[in-house]
């Protein structure tokens, strides 16, 4: 059996209080806002394309996407990524799919090339694309991790709105309910390979119930649970799908997509998402993410980065360890 990543799943986190971490300790020289000394960063989130490899980008060249017009990231190389996070100490790239024409695992090659022609080894994790419903399923999953050893993970795109298409990526809302798409899933554990879950917070209680029939996958929720809407009842859906997601320790969140998901952005509103995250999940199953080149449409890394911290600053170094760099080294299994 071709298998990607080690046999050893690594170790749940126990729950987190945020009280920990409220009031720094004066007595603890890790409690800073900038990332002096070249505090590590693991970026779980980037993609890289051209117009050639991801045709759909010219669909959305001047709009139809929530984050904006992309006509200024239309073409997004490796050396695009690196000059756009010069300064950082970011050390690992995850690679997440980007909608590949035609057979998925042309994307993993694509990566894999790329990374092994690069004196930074990025992206060091490759997270691929496949259709769980898909009749051959288990045959891409095989080809994926046979293709590269940086294969970690699956994400295939199920977010459905019932009435914005623009917040949708598929026309239905039935995967998660599907007999065929959960056999799919359930897949993912006999290859050592994690999922993505990219829903929307109305589909949140019917991921709870896939989560829940697979103990054995490690989930990892994108770009904050995509909260494009910010009305109170959207938000009460949001939280309460959140929370109960989070009642399962192999679900994992990714504080990402802050500047796509809402691209009048303030630090305000950044920290209306942030906080409630932190709380919930706590620092040892949250991720840092860039979700670059998507939110640069909105703002650069720099801005991330300073408004982030600024929700942070009074975590302990060790904390702010975990939430940059190794919790995602670990989901990812990339030590």
């Amino acid at each position: 059996m071709i298998v990607c990543g080690s046999l050893d799943i690594f170790p749940l986190p126990r729950p987190y209080s945020r009280r920990s971490v409220d009031v720094p300790d004066p007595s603890e020289s890790g409690n800073e806002t900038t990332m002096d000394g070249g505090m590590e960063i693991v970026d779980a989130h980037m993609h890289l394309w051209t117009p050639a490899t991801h045709p759909w980008l010219e669909s959305v060249r001047n709009g139809g996407h929530p984050a904006g017009k992309f006509a200024a990231i239309m073409t997004y190389t490796l050396e695009d990524y690196l000059n756009d996070i010069k300064g950082f100490n970011v050390t690992h790239a995850v690679h997440v799919e980007a909608v590949w024409p035609g057979d998925p695992v042309g994307e993993t090659k694509w990566l894999d090339d790329i990374a092994a022609h690069s004196s930074t080894q990025m992206p060091q994790a490759i997270v691929g694309q496949c259709d769980l419903s898909r009749d051959d399923v288990e045959d891409v999953l095989k080809r994926h991790c046979s293709q590269s050893s940086r294969m970690k993970g699956i994400r295939h795109l199920i977010n459905h709105h019932p009435t914005m298409p623009i917040y949708s990526e598929v026309d239905h809302n039935h995967f998660l309910s599907s007999p065929q798409w959960l056999r799919g899933l359930s897949l993912l554990e006999k290859h050592h390979l994690s999922f993505e879950l990219h829903i929307l917070p109305g589909q949140m209680m019917e991921a709870v119930e896939a989560v829940r029939q697979n103990p054995g996958v490690q989930f990892i929720l994108n770009h904050c649970g995509l909260p494009y809407e910010r009305d109170e009842h959207t938000m009460r859906v949001w939280r309460e799908g959140v929370m109960a997601l989070a009642q399962h320790q192999n679900v994992f969140c990714k504080v990402s997509g802050l500047f796509s998901t809402n691209p009048q952005w303030t630090d305000k509103a950044v920290a209306e998402i942030v906080n409630p995250l932190l709380e919930i999940f706590g620092v040892d199953r949250c991720v840092f993410a860039s979700n670059f080149p998507v939110d640069k449409i909105n703002g650069t890394f720099q801005q991330q980065m300073d408004v982030i911290l600024s929700i942070v600053k009074t975590y302990s170094r060790e904390q702010l360890h975990k939430f940059f760099a190794s919790n995602a080294k670990s989901f990812y299994r990339l030590e």
